[in-house]
């Protein structure tokens, strides 16, 4: 029975043995491709800025690439040594399970507590935000370059360290979030999947306003920026009606969110040129009430 379980442990031993190396290889290898498919994707961008403008910097580019580049290599560098020392402890244990029984229990139970204070106290934030960041990085949700809409603050994705990501505001601003609270946040990702925006400006007119002619204008409006992409018409819609006002819509292709934040700019431009040429006014009631009051 006894020569039967030293051959059944020696060949567990060799199984386990083997099977860490390959493991350790598969997981690298395919690090290794998504690294490269993020490093890629970085050399790639055309811009790097929530809203077009120009910087005090001589290649601003070229330097948040620079920079983008650099903080992935340290990214997947510690991804990589992580994993692999996960794996070896993971694999270590597997190795000497068959001996546990020959290690004396309240050595085992010393060990698993003081490693649950480390952990549980000193450590917990940094890991939390370290493996936070490791998601993150691996994941397709958030990624460098992107654009987004967070905690009702536009920006974009400059960097995603270890321990948090950091969003370049539209004022260039730097908004930094600990990766442990970006992982379980709400946002909204303007470049996820393309950079087109279907731009829309809302806007009151008076109930005397003449809807069709309104709809020219509009449409007009959006078509004469410079910013427009002409996929297809811009779009008109009356979205609401209430007591005083008629609230209306219209929605016009950008090839960028920086190009529809300057899109959305020229259209309210111009139609505020147009109505103060066609004297259309927002509200019939608030203006004659404004009207009584300074008659009286």
């Amino acid at each position: 029975m006894s020569f039967f379980l030293n051959d059944v442990k020696f060949v567990y031993i060799i199984i386990v043995g083997i099977c860490g190396p390959i493991l350790i290889w598969l997981l690298m290898h395919w690090i290794n491709i998504v690294e490269r498919k993020k490093r890629n994707r970085i050399k790639s961008l055309k811009r790097f800025e929530a809203i077009k403008t120009t910087t005090p910097l001589n290649e601003p580019l070229v330097d948040a690439k620079e920079a983008a580049l650099g903080t992935v290599d340290l990214n997947f560098s510690i991804i990589k040594k992580s994993f692999i020392v996960l794996i070896i402890i993971i694999w270590a244990v597997f190795l000497i399970f068959p001996f546990l029984n020959q290690i004396p229990a309240t050595l085992i139970s010393v060990f698993i507590g003081t490693l649950g204070v480390i952990i549980g106290v000193a450590a917990r934030p940094f890991i939390e935000n370290m493996i936070s960041g490791v998601v993150l990085s691996l994941s397709k949700s958030i990624r460098i370059g992107d654009t987004v809409i967070i905690d009702k603050s536009y920006g974009t994705v400059e960097d995603l360290t270890i321990s948090h990501t950091i969003i370049k505001l539209w004022n260039w601003r730097r908004y930094l979030i600990p990766n442990s609270t970006m992982l379980t946040k709400d946002f909204t990702n303007c470049t996820l999947s393309d950079n087109y925006q279907w731009a829309h400006v809302e806007f009151l007119i008076s109930y005397d306003s003449n809807i069709k002619t309104i709809e020219e204008i509009a449409i007009e409006s959006a078509k004469s920026s410079r910013y427009f992409a002409g996929h297809e018409q811009p779009k008109f819609w009356v979205y609401e009606t209430n007591k005083e006002s008629v609230m209306c819509w219209i929605a016009a292709w950008a090839n960028s969110p920086a190009a529809a934040w300057q899109l959305k700019h020229e259209i309210r431009t111009n139609l505020i040129k147009k109505f103060q040429e066609f004297d259309i006014k927002p509200h019939k009631i608030i203006l004659d009430r404004e009207l009584s009051e300074k008659t009286l």
